[in-house]
């Protein structure tokens, strides 16, 4: 199983210096960390976002979970591929989209399908981490996407790759 934690942080300078607090106390479990929040010469955001890849630790992960829900100022949703299928939802319009996306290695073509699919969705991708990973002990890639901007756009993206052999999709939105 593959988790993939997303944490929106309402007011970063408030609540980032106990978030951090939680998540070096569990960083055994962290292998991969994202973070990031709106940055411009006007505007320096105290919205904040994390995103974790996490071991298979599933009693660490809920302890740390747990403890940072008690912070408070915070949003946490998860992405869990486990082999079921994706069930999509709809998302408010606005919304931070942040989609995950598990590619089995197996199937070269389908890989090249996967990469074209997200060079022609390009507009829409505003942020992409790659991380190699094992699915049921064979060789995966996990990709990690902040999407914005057209909502039609990211929603054909979502379609288009849903229907890619290999491929396995999830969602959250904050």
């Amino acid at each position: 199983m593959i988790r993939v934690l997303g944490i929106k942080i309402i007011d970063r300078i408030k609540e980032i210096g106990l978030t951090q607090e939680v998540l070096s106390k569990y960083s055994s479990i962290i292998t991969t960390r994202l973070g990031f929040h709106e940055l411009t010469n006007e505007v320096c955001s105290r919205e904040a976002y994390l995103i974790l890849h996490l071991s298979d630790n599933e009693t660490e992960i809920k302890k740390m979970i747990n403890e940072l829900k008690n912070i408070g100022g915070i949003n946490i949703q998860e992405m869990v591929f486990d082999g079921k299928p994706f069930v999509n939802f709809r998302v408010e319009e606005g919304a931070l989209r942040i989609l995950g996306i598990l590619a089995e290695k197996k199937n070269p073509e389908a890989i090249k399908t996967l990469q074209k699919t997200l060079t022609s969705y390009g507009c829409v991708i505003r942020t992409r981490l790659g991380v190699n990973e094992e699915f049921y002990g064979n060789p995966a890639g996990l990709i990690i996407l902040e999407l914005m901007g057209d909502e039609i756009q990211m929603d054909l993206l979502e379609r288009d790759l849903h229907h890619i052999p290999g491929v396995h999709l999830r969602k959250m939105a904050f």
